[in-house]
């Protein structure tokens, strides 16, 4: 007769064994530590290659930096190229005062509970430089500095009990190039019937799956919305299956699955009107799930996305870095521009739209990056496009837009 020890250790291992086999869940992001084997700037170094450096975790996608300590850096840290989160935990980083605190270049950055303090006297220079890229803040404090951001085509928000340089968050937010990102608020085109916020547990049993990095009670909000909530034409055109917005705190990293299958088209909430971008989608056990990084309108469109069996769920794929912000041609819905003789320019870069072709102060709105338009006409020098309602004015440098179709 076996005693009740060996029984204990046999069903120990049996759920040990149990456990091991089971899927692990499909992921676009990683938790970055920062402790004495992996630096602040070596972890980001992980985060913008999506590798491994020293003995940091792999980057991948979207990531999370988490510091357990205070830190006291003597150099300053690497361009942040990528999207990350920089979760301080309560801590400090301090920092000469001759060195920028953040260095944002083509990246998306989040600050959350973290204090940065400048020492050697107060810093007049620019206290983060950022160029087409995003800036969230939240519950954080700069201190010991006088200077405003450097800012160029970009778009950021103070959120929560926040405080820079002595600036208030109105302040702070009119340094930047377009509206807040992320929203908190549900849309303004939301139907007045629609429901109060509520999070994504209470969905009923014919709503999509909702996971979020830190769970669903970390501020992730959902509500299905209806045509008028989509406010996007050209998707209520196409068709559409079901929709979702997904807002609050949506950067950690959230899922959203759909119990069918098909195609995905994505709503950034960070612009007014919503400009539709690209966003990682797949099929898996008779679903489809989108990867979501910010907040906006989740749409399941009549289509077919890419497979991902369950079995190899356990690894997210690779992704070319060059490619990482390109939809594959089953994300869009749009026609052939070069079929239907139209001209689409594509913006890879935040842009300004103006009422005349001129650099000056006669900015009607902004597009953001990723977005695809109509283009009316215009020179060598200027597109004249439209952008939902609004006709206006865009650089037509290759550094900012890119062309397909018939575009003489």
């Amino acid at each position: 007769m076996k005693s009740p020890a060996n029984t204990t250790l046999a069903v120990l291992v049996f759920l040990a064994l149990y456990l091991a086999l089971l899927p692990a869940p499909y992921v676009s992001a990683n938790d970055i530590k920062v402790d004495k084997q992996c630096s602040l700037a070596q972890a980001i170094g992980s985060a913008n290659n999506d590798s491994s450096k020293a003995r940091c975790e792999t980057g991948y996608k979207i990531d999370t930096i988490s510091l357990k300590e205070d830190l006291e850096l003597e150099e300053e840290l690497p361009d942040i190229t990528s999207r990350i989160i920089l979760d301080g935990n309560g801590h400090t980083i301090r920092l000469h005062r001759r060195h920028v605190a953040f260095v944002i270049k083509w990246g998306n950055l989040t600050v959350k509970d973290l204090i940065v303090k400048f020492r050697g006297g107060n810093r007049s220079g620019p206290t983060i430089e950022i160029s087409d890229g995003s800036l969230t803040i939240k519950d954080s404090q700069f201190l010991n500095c006088t200077g405003k951001f450097d800012v160029e085509d970009s778009l950021g928000a103070v959120l929560g009990d926040s405080a820079v340089c002595n600036y208030t968050a109105e302040t702070v937010a009119s340094w930047f190039d377009g509206p807040a990102s992320p929203p908190v608020l549900p849309p303004a085109q939301a139907p007045a019937e629609a429901p109060v916020a509520f999070t994504c547990e209470t969905l009923d049993g014919n709503a999509p799956r909702v996971s979020a990095r830190y769970g669903l009670q970390s501020g992730v909000q959902c509500r299905r919305v209806d045509a008028t909530g989509i406010g996007d034409q050209s998707v209520l055109d196409a068709g559409y299956i079901d929709a979702f917005d997904i807002y609050g705190y949506v950067e950690q990293g959230v899922e959203l699955c759909f119990p069918r299958l098909g195609a995905v088209v994505f709503l950034d909430a960070a612009t007014a009107p919503r400009s539709r971008v690209s966003v990682e989608y797949f099929a898996r056990d008779g679903m489809t799930c989108a990867s979501l990084d910010r907040p906006g309108t989740v749409i399941l469109v009549p289509g077919q996305a890419p497979m991902i069996e369950s079995a190899e769920a356990e690894q997210a794929p690779a992704v070319d870095p060059a490619e990482s912000e390109q939809a594959p041609a089953s994300q869009t819905i749009t026609a052939d521009a070069s079929q239907s003789g139209q001209c689409l320019v594509t913006t890879i870069a935040n842009l300004k739209l103006r009422s005349i072709p001129f650099v000056d102060d006669n900015v009607i709105g902004y597009v953001p990056r990723g977005a695809t338009l109509n283009r009316i006409s215009g020179n060598e020098y200027w597109h004249y496009v439209q952008y939902y309602s609004q006709t206006g004015w865009i650089n037509a440098s290759e550094k900012y837009v890119v062309t397909s179709g018939t575009c003489d």
